[in-house]
């Protein structure tokens, strides 16, 4: 089964490297109802006709709809951005009769702001999660797509392969997923000029042993510097020390990556999280954490521009350095020690959903499928508008980068890759390789995959413990992996009040619904 899904994924990742974004809703409707019994062939072609000519008709029929794309930035008006929805109007105007709003909520307020929307039934066509699709489809705020995917967005099912597959609950779609890394590994994100200020040559470091020399030697060169930062608001340092070790299945509960898939664990009773706590104790006794990590309101962004931060732990994949020198203006260098695992989580934590309270479903799928399979659209949302935004700067090579008097400082347009719909089809930035997307795929198809790739689990019967647990979690996990506790002591009074809060109960109910997706395997 391993075997098979790493084959499957370097094949997947190839067809999306190839996409050229054709096909209109004609082409992409398909075969005749279920359920109607054997057809001639002549009787099967009829009603594909049909059916193309009544999506059409959906797509085509004279009203000019608005549809709202919601999704998450660094700035909520960038210049250009009026200048990047002209562009999107054009290519959208070959497909169908609509235009496209973009609404860029920024960071700090996306969360809350996404949940008032799609609890308020707002008339939107498209909301990115960054959480998966599974809380809202039990919740009925987002649509279940399905079949609109099958008339509307075949091109994109079928690019993005076992891919979409981890979006499916129960056989249905309520999202498709970004172009994004489908695995992650973790390791030290830090300031170029401070590694080569130090002499340190970054393919020597390979452990996180190794790494510790690396932050000692920066912290007796600068003193005064703040060797790591939190690389979230609120969060601890150490909080990605165990990536690729497990299959999370929802924050505490999880499976390890080496068994079978049949024994859930509490996460945080294990002790690959007891090593985490003391390595995390052990590097703030010696200087290695900013002093106020859980509660410092800046950006990792902000610190490293500030210049008074080294770098941070966080997850790594190709394209992070530039990712990085986007935001902050800062060149960072990516030194990954962790390991890497192919979860459903993984992929389908990033997608764009369909709320129930869009008017135009039809339209709101079908710009879906744009996004994940047009070049031009690509390049839009990844870059902005040529000649302001960005320039050719290797036709042959597909290279861009920042016009003459353009950095990240002054651009008008800038967006990450896992917001941007299918990134791999747009140009290569000129910080990173040529091949970068080449890369993604070598990348992806190089994670261990999990014994429960395709599963997802339904949260519905156990939603009050998932959420007296969380907020033991969020009361101890930062403050550990910040390294300000006792490891021994803090680490079994968390997991007490875990079990006091139901965590046994959302492990049972984990197992019951793994049993049983085994079953049908």
């Amino acid at each position: 089964m391993k075997k098979r899904i790493l084959s499957l994924t370097s094949l997947m990742l190839s067809a999306v490297l190839l996409f050229t974004g054709c096909g209109s809703a004609k082409e992409d409707a398909g075969t005749a109802p279920a359920g109607e019994g054997t057809k001639t062939e002549s009787q099967a072609s009829d009603t594909s006709a049909d059916t193309a000519s009544d999506a059409d008709t959906k797509l085509r029929d004279g009203k000019m709809t608005e549809l709202r794309v919601v999704f998450p930035g660094g700035t909520s008006s960038p210049a250009d951005l009026e200048a990047v929805e002209a562009g999107i109007n054009e290519i959208v105007s070959q497909y169908m009769d609509a235009t496209v709003k973009l609404d860029i909520l920024e960071w700090g307020v996306f969360s809350d702001q996404q949940k008032l929307m799609l609890s308020s039934g707002e008339d939107i066509a498209l909301m990115f999660t960054f959480d998966s699709s599974k809380n809202y489809a039990a919740t009925n705020q987002v649509r279940d797509i399905t079949d609109l995917c099958g008339l509307y967005a075949q091109d994109a099912l079928d690019g993005l392969g076992i891919y979409a597959e981890a979006c499916q609950i129960n056989g249905k779609y309520y999202g498709l997923p970004t172009f994004h890394e489908y695995t992650k590994t973790s390791g030290l994100v830090c300031r170029t000029d401070i590694l080569e200020e130090l002499n340190i040559d970054p393919s020597s470091v390979k452990t996180w042993d190794d790494l510790e020399a690396v932050l000692a030697k920066v912290k007796e060169a600068h003193p005064e510097m703040n060797v790591l930062s939190p690389v979230e608001v609120g969060s601890g340092i150490l909080d990605y020390y165990n990536e690729g070790k497990f299959d999370v299945l929802t924050d505490g509960i999880g499976v390890r990556m080496e068994g079978d898939g049949t024994e859930v664990l509490n996460m945080y009773d294990t002790p690959e999280f007891m090593e985490l706590a003391k390595l995390a104790y052990d590097w703030n006794k010696k200087g290695y954490f900013m002093a106020d990590a859980t509660t410092v309101t800046d950006t990792r962004q902000d610190l490293l521009a500030a210049g008074n931060t080294f770098g941070y732990i966080g997850q790594i994949h190709p394209g992070t350095a530039t990712q990085e020198l986007k935001n902050s203006g800062v060149p960072v260098t990516t030194i990954p020690v962790g390991e890497k695992a192919l979860t459903t989580g993984n992929v389908n934590f990033a997608q764009y959903m369909v709320p129930t309270g869009c008017s135009t479903p039809e339209k709101a799928v079908k710009l879906l499928d744009i996004m994940l399979t047009n070049k031009d659209m690509a390049n839009l949302l990844m870059y902005g508008v040529e000649g302001s935004d960005y320039v050719i700067k290797d036709e042959a090579a597909g290279v861009v980068g920042y016009p003459d008097g353009v950095d990240s400082s002054n651009v008008g347009w800038n967006n990450e890759t896992w917001l941007a719909g299918n990134g791999a089809l747009a140009y290569a930035w000129e910080s990173d390789s040529a091949d970068i997307w080449k890369q993604y795929e070598e990348f992806n198809a190089s994670a261990a995959t999990s014994p429960l790739y395709g599963f997802t689990f339904d949260t519905t019967n156990v939603k009050t413990e998932i959420t007296a647990i969380t907020n033991v979690i969020k009361k101890y996990k930062a403050v550990i992996c910040a390294g300000y506790s006792e490891p021994e002591e803090a680490v079994a009074q968390m997991v007490s009040e875990l079990q006091a809060s139901g965590i046994d109960r959302i492990v049972e109910e984990a197992k019951t619904q793994i049993d049983a997706w085994k079953g049908n395997q």
